[in-house]
């Protein structure tokens, strides 16, 4: 009996490891296994979550956009989380998009400048853990949201990568040029003139 029991345990581990799956049935089969780990272990050394500033209507364009960040399994509003201060999402993913390597380090430098507004990248077509070692090896400190197709969908962003949406504090939401920023003082430029059309129109 315990012969029997073993090889039947034997069966169903080989079926989650099975090399003859082919390429297709190994990724199905790590993404199951993903999905069972635990964010904190697989996404460890992820920037905190933004925090929601409290009393302020949430942004109405992604009033229904959860997601979650990556290190925590805890959901987001994510218009609860954009609201009251002017914040850029930048739509990034580790594979197959090499301007996102390019720009998210002068993002990330352009977050400490003064005047800056607040950064949360928005990780798409990634698994988590791939999108949290990215993060690691590139030092971003500004928080991004993964599992996160519902936040894409509300912007109605297009299937190019890298991009970016300013949300400002009366809550619009405007897709910035289709341009990788390659310093700080492009970004920086681009917000402001984006935050003064808003002012303007």
């Amino acid at each position: 009996m315990l012969i029997a029991a073993l090889a039947v345990t034997g069966a169903g581990i080989l079926t989650d490891v099975d090399p003859t799956a082919g390429p297709g049935g190994r990724r199905l089969m790590a993404d199951k296994l993903e999905s069972r780990a635990d964010p904190a272990v697989t996404e460890a050394g992820a920037p905190p979550c933004p925090v929601a500033v409290s009393g302020v209507s949430p942004v109405a364009t992604l009033s229904a956009a959860t997601a979650r960040c990556l290190g925590s399994v805890q959901p987001l509003d994510v218009g609860a989380v954009v609201a009251g201060r002017p914040t850029l999402l930048h739509l990034w993913a580790s594979s197959r998009c090499a301007p996102c390597r390019e720009e998210m380090p002068v993002l990330d430098q352009y977050k400490d400048t003064p005047g800056a507004v607040r950064i949360i990248g928005i990780n798409v077509r990634d698994r988590p853990s791939s999108a949290a070692a990215f993060v690691r090896d590139l030092k971003i400190g500004y928080p991004s949201l993964t599992d996160a197709e519902a936040v894409a969908g509300a912007l109605g962003a297009p299937q190019l990568l890298p991009l970016s949406y300013l949300v400002d504090t009366d809550g619009s939401v405007r897709r910035l040029p289709m341009t990788v920023f390659r310093g700080v003082e492009e970004v920086a430029a681009t917000v402001a003139k984006t935050r003064e059309g808003r002012h303007t129109s």
